[in-house]
């Protein structure tokens, strides 16, 4: 008898030690002995001896034990050798559901699909439905494995249309993941599109309804709205979590609020601007008459300890912080244990949480992370990392390689720049320009004169991660360009920019790809407008401090209902804001790229 040469050593040393035993068994398709190994062998062999139909059967069955054992690719070789054209329309599924699922254990996107794909299409139309489910969720998970999310989303919604009511939660999770990662013009375009079916329409809507909003209550009650339009919307009947979980959330009044910031040292200039900011939006919204807090100032150089700070906040029945802005500040707060009042401060400290305490503030950790996903995004795979010797410039490298790295991505080298050493030298360094001219000297050496050579760079490199103040970044990019790394795309944090239109300066900056905050390269908002005719720096980079102040304010009352759900958001003056499950608040910002000298939309 002949065996799959395709199937391992081991399977075919089953296979012989048991090829005279299994003669005798021909007329019983049951394997005898209980060692899943040698089931499977026992099983090819009568499978080599059977009718198509009970032959395939058999190397199913015999597929099965090997997904058990946790050997798919010999599962795989034995599939694939089933002649479908013969099968009954159920053991056409049985098998296609199997090469399928294999394929998906092994992360295999593509072959999953081809598999499923096999399956004729009139096979599938009178298939019982959950089988037709089955198939369905098959194909979702291998456009997930292709990184083909917009495939992934219409096969879920097609789902959606007729799954079992076990499986409709977690599939509109799923849904709902998928349209909150998508950008609000692409669902713009979605939703306009003339041929859309009745789930899909009332999907992108209900997103739209969702992202459009400039902050809570305005979503509210534009999904108050969908509800009354989409009655019998499958997501009408059973809300996304997360969507529920924001309905359920109350917003947080307060009555007393206290500033706690420094009046004192070396960050009193920028507490200054941030209670500007905050005030002005205070002042703002009691003339609207949407609140009537009133706001007391508690200088943190004077209060040096938590117990001080809340036991003036009972005393005073203050009923909000906001502050400190010192890290070492926020961090005996954290450590201090849950806060009795709701604090938001305007520091971070990574890698810390408790309850009822909000961190909030211009950490460069959220750029340098966004940057890894843009990276990813735009399918650079290989990156070299370029920052500053500064303890930011450290923190976004880590930042930067942490995310990356999660992403799948290859950290390829970096290095940390100092203003008084040659950008060059390090630069050849990081390129490999360098090793190129010794390998010339080398040469010349050799054969006694000066060969035709040129210089090269590596050529493994995808991108590069730039963490630079505007002057130093000035310098780094012609020096790249000269070792010639000109046409690697750059990806920098908004510390590139000066936040003041300065085209011939910036030409040198020409290509590079950063991030910005809505304050600096979206239209100016009223509360922006209305800053910009008292102070002369609010387009510098302080003005930055009057937008964390402004943010501060429009956050607050919304900090219960955007923890309820990592997807709820609120657009603010210093990004999209969110909440992470350890009471961060992650700031996405907009995409920016200079040409020609001026920052402008990267599309």
């Amino acid at each position: 008898m002949t065996f799959p040469s395709r199937l391992s050593l081991v399977l075919t040393a089953s296979v012989a030690l048991f090829l005279t035993g299994c003669g005798s068994q021909q007329g019983n398709m049951t394997p005898a002995s209980t060692d899943p190994m040698q089931q499977v062998a026992e099983l090819i062999q009568l499978a080599e001896v059977a009718a198509p139909v009970k032959s395939a059967q058999l190397k199913a069955k015999a597929a099965r034990i090997l997904i058990a054992q946790n050997r798919q690719d010999e599962a795989s070789q034995l599939l694939d050798e089933v002649d479908m054209q013969r099968l009954t329309p159920a053991l056409q599924f049985e098998i296609s559901e199997l090469r399928a699922r294999t394929a998906l254990q092994q992360q295999d996107g593509q072959r999953a699909l081809r598999y499923l794909q096999q399956l004729p299409a009139g096979t599938t139309q009178n298939l019982p439905t959950e089988q037709q489910y089955l198939i369905g969720e098959m194909q979702a998970d291998a456009y997930r494995y292709q990184e083909n999310s917009f495939n992934e989303l219409q096969q879920l919604i097609q789902l959606s249309s007729y799954s079992p009511a076990d499986k409709a939660r977690t599939l509109h999770n799923r849904i709902w993941n998928l349209l909150t990662q998508m950008p609000i013009d692409q669902l713009k375009q979605l939703s306009q599109q003339a041929d859309n079916n009745y789930y899909q329409q009332g999907w992108y809507e209900l997103a739209l309804s969702a992202g459009n909003a400039l902050d809570l209550n305005q979503q509210d009650k534009q999904l108050q709205q969908w509800n009354v339009l989409w009655q019998s919307h499958p997501a009408q009947q059973i809300p996304p979590d997360a969507l529920q979980a924001v309905s359920n959330a109350e917003t947080l009044s307060a009555e007393h609020i206290a500033l706690f910031l420094p009046m004192s040292g070396n960050l009193q200039k920028p507490a200054e601007a941030i209670i500007t900011g905050f005030m002005t939006a205070h002042y703002n919204a009691v003339q609207a008459g949407k609140t009537t807090a009133r706001v007391t100032m508690l200088d943190s150089t004077k209060i040096n300890t938590p117990e001080q700070l809340y036991q003036l906040a009972t005393e005073r029945n203050i009923d909000l912080i906001v502050g400190p802005l010192q890290k070492e500040m926020v961090e005996k707060l954290i450590n201090y244990g849950p806060a009795p009042i709701p604090t938001l401060t305007l520091n971070t400290v990574p890698g810390l949480q408790q309850s009822n305490i909000y961190q909030f503030g211009l950490a460069i950790e959220d750029e340098a992370s966004q940057a890894a996903e843009r990276v990813w995004q735009d399918q650079k795979r290989q990156v070299l990392i370029y920052t500053a010797n500064t303890d930011w410039g450290e923190r976004a490298a880590n930042a930067f390689s942490r995310r990356f790295n999660e992403l799948g991505g290859t950290i390829l080298d970096s290095r940390r720049y100092n203003d008084n050493i040659s950008y060059s030298e390090q630069i050849a360094e990081l390129l490999g320009t360098d090793q190129s001219g010794i390998r010339k000297s080398q040469l010349t050496r050799v054969i006694g004169q000066r060969p035709e050579f040129e210089n090269r760079r590596r050529q493994d490199v995808d991108a590069i991660f730039l963490a630079a103040l505007p002057q130093s970044a000035r310098q780094i990019k012609p020096t790249l360009a000269f070792h010639y790394a000109g046409n690697i795309p750059v990806y920098a944090t908004s510390l590139i920019y000066t936040g003041t239109e300065s085209a011939i300066e910036d030409q040198d900056l020409n290509g590079i790809n950063f991030v910005t905050t809505p304050w600096v390269s979206s239209p100016p908002s009223a509360t922006h407008l209305q800053l910009a005719q008292l102070r002369d720096d609010t387009e510098s980079r302080f003005g930055r401090l009057y937008a964390l102040g402004i943010d501060a304010f429009t956050l607050f009352p919304y900090l219960a209902q955007l923890s309820a759900s990592s997807s709820a958001k609120i657009e603010g003056e210093t990004g999209s804001l969110s909440i992470t499950e350890n009471n961060q608040i992650m700031r996405t910002l907009n995409w920016t790229t200079f040409t020609q000298g001026i920052a402008q939309p990267l599309e």
